[in-house]
C-alpha cells in the first residue's frame, strides 16, 4: 500500500472513532418523501481541543447556518450556464437539498445534517454520490462553513457509497460492489448511477484490507463506541426486513436498525451489503 492509502486509512478510523451517523428516510404513498442524514462530529471536535493549547485570545467558533442549494442555484444560474454540460449537470445535481451546520466550540458542538425532499424515489438512487457533491460545493460557496465541511465530514460520508432501489415492493439499500448479486436484471438504473457505480469499484485498491483488519484489531473499543443508525418510515406495513438486528416499530411501519463501526468494517460480516426490506401489496 503506498503512503497516500495508508494515510487515509489513518484519516478514516480516525473519523469513525470520533463520530455518530444517523439515516433517516419518510416516505409517502408515491414512494416520494424526505431524505435526511445526521453526522454528529462533536466527539472529533473535542479530540482536536485536547491536542492543541488553550487560548485566551482565540475565539471560539459558533455557528448556526442553513445553506439551501435551490437558492444557491437560483442566485448563480447566468454563471452556472456559462459551465460546461457535465459542470452544469454536477452542479444541478444539489437541488432540493439543504445543509444545517451547527458548530458550538465552547459547548463541544459540531452537527452536519443534509436533507433533501423528493417527489420520485429515482431522486434518491444514487444520493450517496450527490452528498458528497453538496459538502464540497459548501465548501467553495458559503462563508465560514469551510471548517464545518472540510475533510472530515466529506471523507465520513464518501466511505459509505451505497444504491436505493425500490422494486416489486421491496426497498434496498445496496453495497455497490454487490448489485449483481443482490439486484435482478430487471431493476434498471440510469446512465449516471451506472458510471458511478463503476468508479466506485475501479477505484479500490488492492492491499488495503489486511492492513485496515490490523488497525481495526487495535481500535476495536474505540470502534465499538461509534454507530451508524438506519431508520426508515413507509407508508405500508412492513412483511419483513433484512439483516438481522433491524427491528420494526409498533406501527408496523418504521424499520430501525443499529450498528457500530467495528461490525460495520468487518468485510467477512458484510451487515449492510444488502439492506432489505418489504411492504405489503397495496
Amino acid at each position: 500500500m503506498n503512503k497516500k492509502n495508508y494515510l487515509s486509512l489513518v484519516v478514516l478510523l480516525v473519523l469513525l472513532v470520533s463520530c455518530s451517523m444517523q439515516e433517516r428516510i419518510v416516505f409517502n404513498e408515491d414512494m416520494g418523501g424526505r431524505y435526511e442524514s445526521v453526522v454528529d462530529l462533536s466527539q472529533l471536535m473535542a479530540l482536536g481541543a485536547q491536542g492543541r493549547p488553550a487560548s485566551v485570545h482565540k475565539k471560539k467558533e459558533k455557528m448556526d447556518t442553513l445553506v439551501v442549494f435551490n437558492e444557491f442555484l437560483e442566485a448563480y444560474k447566468d454563471s452556472i450556464a456559462t459551465l460546461p454540460a457535465a459542470k452544469q449537470e454536477d452542479i444541478k445535481a444539489l437541488r432540493d437539498f439543504s445543509m444545517q451546520m451547527n458548530i458550538d466550540e465552547d459547548n463541544g458542538v459540531m452537527v452536519l445534517t443534509i436533507i433533501k425532499d423528493f417527489k420520485q424515489f429515482n431522486e434518491i438512487e444514487r444520493i450517496a454520490y450527490d452528498i458528497e457533491k453538496v459538502f464540497d460545493t459548501a465548501k467553495k460557496t458559503t462563508p465560514g462553513s469551510e471548517k464545518a465541511t472540510s475533510s472530515p465530514a466529506s471523507s465520513m460520508l464518501s466511505t459509505d457509497k451505497v444504491i436505493y432501489t425500490f422494486t416489486d415492493n421491496t426497498f434496498r439499500r445496496t453495497d455497490p460492489k454487490a448489485l449483481a448479486e443482490h439486484l435482478g436484471e430487471e431493476v434498471a438504473l440510469s446512465q449516471k448511477t451506472q458510471e458511478s457505480i463503476e468508479q466506485t469499484t475501479s477505484s479500490e485498491v488492492g492491499g488495503e484490507n489486511d492492513m485496515m483488519s490490523g488497525m481495526l484489531a487495535q481500535m476495536d473499543k474505540e470502534l465499538s463506541k461509534s454507530t451508524m443508525t438506519l431508520e426508515y418510515v413507509f407508508p405500508r406495513k412492513v412483511i419483513s426486513v433484512t439483516p438481522d438486528g433491524a427491528s420494526i416499530g409498533a406501527d408496523g411501519k418504521t424499520v430501525t436498525f443499529e450498528i457500530d463501526y467495528h461490525s460495520l468494517l468487518n468485510n467477512k460480516s458484510k451487515v449492510l451489503e444488502n439492506f432489505e426490506v418489504v411492504l405489503e401489496e397495496q
